[in-house]
């Protein structure tokens, strides 16, 4: 049988982790010096890959946003519709998303102003950490409002009258905003008046939204080099966070420093390779084999269902910084707000995944599957099954332009008020609103999300079946 990339990967750590060095007079010889080396230098480049993550697919939103031609001076770019979104880590197709991105090292305070209206958004720093909830799940309820968002080292101005003062410990700060108006006209109001813009250069604001058409850009992050060149374009321009020196010192021994060049050498490169290549398969297990504690919902062992986002919004907890916790997430998704991880009835989402079927295999593109919803769904606004390659996490490419089925679609209903979604190469006669297609040779995820959740799911008297195979 052909032995794939983990295998080997992991054929090769087992015998490393064993292997018996001779020593000369108890220090080892310059050969078996330069393999433990090697040895310590891949593993801490598969431990830097999984500390790199969030900052690496925010990156990769930033990318994409440039590519739209935005500056990174709070020029919005609108992400929308099948075509639109199609990039992003794991999207929710029905809302559309509103992202800006600002650099203090070349700006001063910035001014974002988020109009009334049902958005859903937050400031965030370069680690995607939140820094500030606005819109329905914000403190301005929906209300609108305008923040001063400071820079690190930068003052604040003597006049805020007007203003919520915002602090960013990071030299990139991100605005990210869902647009969840169901009516149109409202939804382009609503996306004409954001704007950000930075506080001395007020001639700015109100520029036009500019709009990403989809076309090559995938958010997930990079494979081979190019990984490591966007975590040194971070690197370089950031500022040092206290708990990150010990990363950043495992970074120097592979070509990594703060204020100089990248240029590695042929040693460090193929280390760097073989260290992406494992690590992206640790962060795909620790993603889709969840073993943080916070992964398990419903007390059920036979319930396949995950909790998606299992860190905390702030990725702290009292001892520690959360890093697998935050690494599953962020390998998964893009973005991890307060209100996605709440804890009571009210404005906000949660979210639950399935990586595998019953039979403990991973989902497969040639087959028909069905889901099962319960009746009386305890969401105030809407729920929705997402259903994501497993590769880069994006909407499954399949042919048509849905990738998702949307309480809010006018769904096939069962007499007992419950639904049925299929999900596979065939539909099953008059289920189209209830189908999402998949192509034989794809593997696949999803996500079962909650908006506006309500006390059914909190007190988990309301539950989701696993997905079963439609024979």
């Amino acid at each position: 049988m052909k032995k794939t990339i983990f295998s080997i990967l992991i054929g090769l750590m087992s015998t490393l982790s064993f292997a018996q060095f001779e020593s000369n007079n108890g220090v080892p010889t310059k050969q078996e010096s330069n393999a433990l080396y090697d040895q310590m230098d891949l593993q801490r480049a598969t431990q830097l890959y999984l500390w790199a993550i969030p900052t690496i697919g925010e990156k990769g939103w930033e990318n994409a946003n440039i590519d739209a031609g935005a500056s990174n001076d709070g020029q919005f770019v609108l992400y929308t519709g099948r075509e639109g979104v199609a990039g992003i880590l794991t999207p929710n197709q029905t809302v559309q998303y509103v992202i800006a991105f600002y650099d203090f090292n070349k700006l001063g305070p910035a001014v974002w102003e988020i109009p009334k209206g049902k958005t859903a958004g937050y400031v965030a720093d370069a680690w995607q950490r939140p820094i500030i909830d606005c819109g329905i799940t914000g403190n301005d309820k929906g209300q609108g409002t305008k923040l001063l968002v400071i820079g690190p080292g930068q003052d604040v101005p003597s006049d805020t009258k007007g203003y919520t003062v915002v602090h960013c410990p990071t030299s990139i700060v991100w605005f990210g905003t869902r647009n969840m108006e169901v009516d149109q006209k409202e939804r382009r109001r609503v996306n004409n008046e954001f704007t950000a813009y930075p506080l001395d250069q007020p001639n700015l604001k109100g520029r036009p939204m500019l709009e990403k058409k989809g076309d090559a850009f995938i958010q997930a992050q990079p494979h081979g080099m190019l990984f490591w060149e966007n975590l040194n374009e971070v690197i370089q321009r950031e500022v040092v966070q206290e708990r990150d020196r010990f990363f950043l010192a495992m970074l120097k021994n592979l070509g990594i420093e703060k204020g100089k060049p990248f240029l590695p050498n042929e040693r460090q490169k193929r280390i760097l390779i073989e260290g992406e290549k494992l690590g992206y398969q640790m962060a795909i297990n620790n993603s889709f084999r969840k073993r943080v504690e916070k992964g398990i919902w419903w007390d059920d062992p036979s319930n396949n269902w995950r909790v998606a986002l299992v860190n905390n919004a702030n990725q702290k907890t009292e001892y520690y910084d959360q890093l697998d916790e935050r690494a599953s997430w962020f390998h998964e998704a893009i973005g991890s707000t307060n209100a996605m991880v709440c804890s009571k009835p009210g404005p906000g989402s949660v979210y639950v995944g399935q990586y595998y079927d019953e039979n403990n295999k991973g989902f497969d593109g040639g087959g028909n599957y069905i889901l099962h919803i319960p009746k009386d769904v305890p969401a105030s606004q809407f729920w929705s099954v997402c259903i994501y390659e497993s590769h880069n996490r994006i909407l499954i490419p399949n042919g048509t332009d849905k990738s998702e089925v949307n309480s809010s679609n006018n769904l096939v209903q069962n007499k007992d008020g419950s639904f049925d979604v299929f999900i596979g190469p065939n539909c099953p006669k008059g289920m189209e609103k209830n189908w999402v297609k998949t192509l034989e040779g794809q593997n696949w995820f999803t996500y079962f999300r909650i908006y506006g959740p309500q006390q059914a799911w909190f007190d988990k008297t309301w539950k989701l079946d696993n997905i079963k195979e439609n024979k």
